[in-house]
């Protein structure tokens, strides 16, 4: 049981491994900062995790996530995303390179050392992610694309996700929808994704997450 439980703490989540606060999305200037959490529900296990960002520099900056289950915190993973921007008119893009870290604060034994190569693009219509990243054993593909729908001082974006991830303990590849909302500095993000394919390993059934964050 106890080997489960970290498990579930630092393997199951694409989304701590692959994904960025907050939401991928924010803060995008010098001297920001934000906060959110998560509640992701998988393999009959809930776990919330709390995450941060601040930004020297909207190119240089600093992250951390921190995953909570049964009032058991597990290893705290730090973060520093290096980001090249490209601006055309009301479009965005940018190459993202993050090197991260796991110390085990949970007392789950060992430092690691993980690694993301991202490219994300934005237009008034369209988003687009696409992140492959490796941590110790395990290597990931993450992609995120779908339509913007952009308001008053606020926006929806339609999403489908895409998750693959090979390791030792075996494979897995997940899809589905997700949504998010902003409106001024508050953002929301849910997603379901489904298994679809499940090789050499105990993992089953689908994926929900709920998220909410702030920045400034």
């Amino acid at each position: 049981m106890r080997s489960r439980t970290v498990a579930l703490l630092l393997y199951v989540s694409n989304a701590a491994l692959a994904h960025q606060p907050v939401m991928d999305m924010a803060p995008r200037w010098s001297d920001g900062y934000g906060i959110q959490t998560r509640v992701e529900y998988f393999d009959s296990d809930t776990t919330v995790w709390l995450e941060g960002v601040y930004t020297w520099d909207r190119s240089v900056r600093a992250t951390f996530k921190l995953p909570n289950k049964d009032g058991t915190l597990g290893d705290l993973i730090l973060g520093l995303p290096l980001k090249k921007y490209y601006n055309d008119g009301p479009s965005t893009s940018n190459w993202s390179l993050t090197p991260s870290v796991r110390l085990p604060t949970g007392n789950q034994g060992k430092w690691k050392a993980g690694l993301s190569v991202s490219y994300s693009a934005e237009s008034p219509t369209f988003y687009q992610l696409y992140d492959l990243y490796t941590w110790g054993d395990r290597a990931g593909f993450d992609l995120n694309a779908g339509f913007a729908f952009p308001g008053k001082g606020s926006g929806t974006f339609a999403l489908w996700d895409v998750s693959a991830l090979t390791s030792d303990d075996g494979d897995r590849v997940q899809t589905g929808p997700v949504f998010v909302y902003f409106k001024k500095n508050i953002m929301f993000r849910a997603e379901y994704k489904a298994l679809i394919y499940e090789h050499d390993s105990d993992w089953s059934g689908s994926y929900f997450s709920l998220g909410i964050g702030v920045v400034y």
